[in-house]
């Protein structure tokens, strides 16, 4: 008898270790039993699952049952049932027949839900049957009914049996397990969204009204025989961010990065390996990974997909922060995050003051500058939306509508007519979140003070005039009339002689 039954044990042990080798089965030892056949119904059983997200260090090797260390990320939130498969008497040899001839689809339609147990994975990623209390002896088939949110694909289901044996070539051999530990593996994916930022003087950061976010997702590491059926990757923009899918020359358009394990950029092609779409309507930027770029994207466990989105902010919310949502939908597993970037303004005011009173001055003109040297030099000024100058209307101010916040320097390019330039003629300030204010606290706001254009000599006009140039004229004339009796006089003194 002893020989049929080891044959049969073995054949088991094969049928349950291979079909747990994806979920990674480990057992530890609760009793020593040398009689394969000999289960002792008062030893106590239970069943411990150990949830862990598979990575390239785990999920090779076979499980035995017994408690191990595994390496990986425990993962909560992981819904397991243990259906008993009915007509299955571990007790008799016909029932371990049955055990090596089962699958878990044929042993599925052999369960009932009066006898299933259900568990589920805390944050140390452990669930425990039927509260630790020990389980009826027999077959049970494990299924994974509800996935941790990160996950992107469910633990293949598995049968184990309670007790669980060690078989003969087992280490130590030809005991009965009674304390059993699963440890199946999800393949998940870790979603973000941040904001990037421009490089310092770069083309882009001449552009602060533009905001670039880059949503990253992993390629999930799977399990033997699993697939990638689906990998997308949207951004939901909000009111206040408009979709570019190019920008000024010089800044980088919106695109998709896929890179290997070791970072390096593999090359993927738009249209071929994956689309991208803009649906205006609900302002989805999505990148969706065609079935070639699917079946490339599977190859690379361990990299990630980066959507990168160019965007240029419209308004400011009363927050002064923008905050939009990312998504990733892998094998039908959904992830979702949030982002956020501040975003400011800035107005300026030009004006004239006198004995305290504050005149608005309209047509003086600004621009922006990122640092000092170009500004001394009116190089390299900021775009807000294509426009680079700026000019005061009737109230004196202007708004310069959405800029991302930092140190910036205004300088004023046209002074208002029959004004001078204000020396300095630029000044440094800072921008923060939200809109300008010029009540306490005082922020994103500038002013510009002017002087009149000095004043310039005129002719001199009025009754004092008049008067000096009337002495002028009788001075004159009377000098002539003097001129001219002198000369009549010197005539008849030559004259006198003669006549007599």
């Amino acid at each position: 008898m002893s020989i049929p039954i080891l044959g049969r044990l073995s054949a088991a042990v094969g049928v349950l270790a291979l079909t747990a080798a994806a979920a990674l089965v480990t057992v530890a030892p609760a009793t020593a039993v040398t009689d394969p056949g000999n289960i002792d119904p008062a030893i106590a059983r239970t069943l411990t699952i150990h949830k862990f997200a598979l990575g390239p260090d785990n999920g090779q090797q076979i499980g035995t049952g017994q408690e191990v260390t595994v390496p990986g990320t425990p993962l909560s939130g992981a819904t397991f049932t243990a259906a008993r498969v009915q007509g299955v008497d571990l007790t008799t040899p016909e029932g371990w027949t049955a055990v090596s001839t089962l699958t878990p689809a044929t042993a599925a339609t052999r369960v009932t839900v009066e006898d299933t147990y259900t568990a589920t994975t805390g944050t140390d990623g452990v669930a425990l049957f039927n509260g630790g209390n020990s389980l009826p002896i027999g077959l049970y088939l494990v299924t994974e009914t509800e996935l941790p949110a990160e996950a992107t694909n469910p633990s293949a289901p598995f049968l184990v049996t309670l007790p669980f044996p060690t078989g003969p070539g087992g280490a130590p051999a030809n005991q009965w397990i009674y304390d059993v530990h699963a440890y199946p593996k999800n393949a998940v994916t870790d979603l973000t969204k941040t904001r990037v930022p421009a490089p310092a003087n770069s083309v882009e950061a001449r552009n602060p009204d533009l905001i670039r976010w880059a949503i990253n997702s992993d390629v999930p590491t799977l399990a033997a025989g699993d697939t990638l059926d689906t990998f997308t990757l949207t951004d939901t923009l909000p009111a206040e961010l408009e979709y570019l899918a190019t920008g000024p020359t010089g800044v980088a358009p919106t695109s998709v990065r896929v890179a290997n394990a070791a970072g390096v950029t593999q090359n993927f092609v738009d249209g071929t390996d994956y689309t991208l779409a803009f649906d205006a309507a609900a302002g989805n930027v999505t990148a969706t990974f065609t079935p070639a770029g699917l079946t490339r994207l599977a190859g690379l466990p361990g990299g990630d997909v980066t959507l990168t989105v160019l965007s240029r902010a419209v308004t400011i919310p009363a927050s002064g922060v923008i905050t939009n949502t990312a998504t990733s939908v892998v094998n039908g597993a959904t992830e979702t995050v949030t982002g956020s970037t501040p975003i400011g303004q800035l107005t300026v005011f030009a004006f004239q003051s006198e004995n305290g009173v504050r005149t608005p001055l309209a047509g003086a003109v600004y621009q922006v500058f990122l640092n000092q040297n170009d500004a001394n030099l009116g190089q390299n000024a900021v775009f807000i939306d294509g426009i680079q100058n700026w000019t005061t209307g009737a109230n004196g101010t202007v708004a310069i509508p959405i800029i991302t916040p930092g140190n910036y320097y205004v300088r004023e390019i046209t002074a208002p007519a029959g004004f001078q330039q204000p020396t300095p003629n630029q000044v440094q300030t800072q921008v923060v979140a939200g809109p300008s204010s010029t009540t306490a606290p005082v922020q994103n706001y500038v002013e510009f003070e002017h002087d009149q254009v000095p004043a310039f000599a005129l002719p001199l006009t009025g009754g004092d005039g008049a008067l000096w140039f009337t002495v002028g004229g009788i001075g004159l004339i009377a000098i002539a009339l003097g001129t001219g009796l002198v000369a009549a006089r010197r005539r008849r003194n030559t004259l006198a002689p003669a006549n007599a």
